[in-house]
């Protein structure tokens, strides 16, 4: 039985891509699990498994764009022909070369695509392409220095986020934290901040698993694994690679996951199955100086904790102004899932973690 081989999900961040090459020809025997084709996005270039094992028969071609779920070819048993219902997503009734969401744009804004010079590949029109043909720069009272149209990463993650807010009932708990343990900890094990969070906050999600969880067809499901993202800034956006198990792994093995991960999200060489599957996100912005923000969910996820500034400030100990290092917890979490109270026990077992000199000694 044929088997469709479509663009993956690559996370909340990515709805659009484009096939940069097969990596198996045409008509050639694969086996489940095999990597068969490449598949670029404005973060990364992932190589994508044959969802079975058959003959390979291309549906999408070398340099076309291709949205979320949409077929790129079939997996065939031996004499089998594809299915007839395989989409063009490319040609219009006039041969015109379009990516799928220029045309469903061009569509809705009743602009004809024959009238459009493409600056994609091979003279393929894009969405920048309608856009740009959409709007007419305007009358401005300011001094504009450049207009960019909202395409790409900035587009998805614009409606992503949107959708975000209006799905989800997000509210945001913030808290001052102790974190001298944690800064001692940190300067002992050489590790990232990120691979500490991490392992700090998968632990208390494994303690407090109310906000483990995501909202289907209308149930809450708490979750049995604790698989905890951290966003990674981009040029242009940013992406939430996943670390597996975080809860149950040694602090080592985690730290040096989140280096890897990291180095290859910004070189473009993550796998799709390095950011999929996050059952919470850990998003830290105190290295550019930030104290305190408000993180917004990584839907379907109905938590996300946001790590503010790490620094010397002004603390009361025993009734005695001192000089330690502190820094803001910020919880966003999904209030259809659960209350408040439960979303501030939660910081406050990752608050409790922080300041336990013992906590580290364990985490090995």
């Amino acid at each position: 039985m044929a088997q469709r081989i479509v663009m993956p999900s690559f996370g909340m961040y990515t709805a659009e891509g484009n096939l940069g090459r097969w990596l198996v020809p045409a008509g050639a025997a694969v086996q489940a699990g095999d990597l068969i084709v490449e598949i670029v996005t404005e973060k990364a270039t992932y190589e994508v498994e044959s969802p079975g094992s058959g003959i390979l028969h291309p549906v999408a071609v070398e340099g076309e764009n291709l949205t979320v779920e949409g077929l790129i070819g079939w997996i065939l048993a031996a004499g089998e022909a594809p299915p007839g219902s395989a989409p063009a997503p490319m040609v219009s009734a006039d041969r015109v070369k379009a990516s799928p969401v220029a045309r469903r744009l061009a569509a809705e804004k009743g602009i004809d695509l024959a009238s459009l010079t493409g600056t994609g590949p091979g003279g393929r029109i894009v969405e920048a392409d309608v856009l740009a043909a959409t709007v007419a720069p305007r009358e401005s009272p300011w001094r504009i220095r450049e207009r960019i149209p909202l395409t790409g990463a900035r587009r998805t993650i614009a409606e992503r986020l949107r959708r975000s807010v209006d799905t989800a009932v997000s509210l945001t708990l913030t808290r001052e934290v102790w974190a001298e343990a944690l800064v001692a900890a940190r300067k002992n094990l050489a590790i990232p901040w990120d691979a500490l969070f991490v392992k700090l906050f998968a632990q208390s999600l494994r303690e407090r698993p109310e906000l483990n969880a995501v909202i289907e067809d209308g149930e809450i499901l708490l979750l049995d694994e604790v698989h905890v993202g951290f966003a990674v800034s981009l040029p242009g956006g940013l992406v939430v690679p996943v670390i597996r198990d975080a809860d149950s792994r040694p602090l080592a093995e985690i730290a040096a996951d989140v280096r890897d991960l990291a180095d290859r999200a910004r070189t473009g060489a993550l796998r799709p199955q390095d950011v999929l599957g996050g059952t919470a996100t850990v998003t830290n912005l105190g290295a550019h100086g930030i104290d305190a923000f408000t993180p917004v969910l990584n839907p379907p996820q109905s938590a996300i904790l946001g790590v503010g500034r790490i620094a010397e400030r002004p603390v009361v100990e025993d009734g005695r102004l001192a000089v330690g290092w502190t820094c803001v917890l910020s919880l966003t979490f999904d209030h259809r899932v659960t209350d408040g109270a439960p979303a501030a026990e939660l910081l406050a077992a990752v608050a409790r973690r922080m300041n336990d000199p013992s906590c580290f000694e364990s985490l090995g």
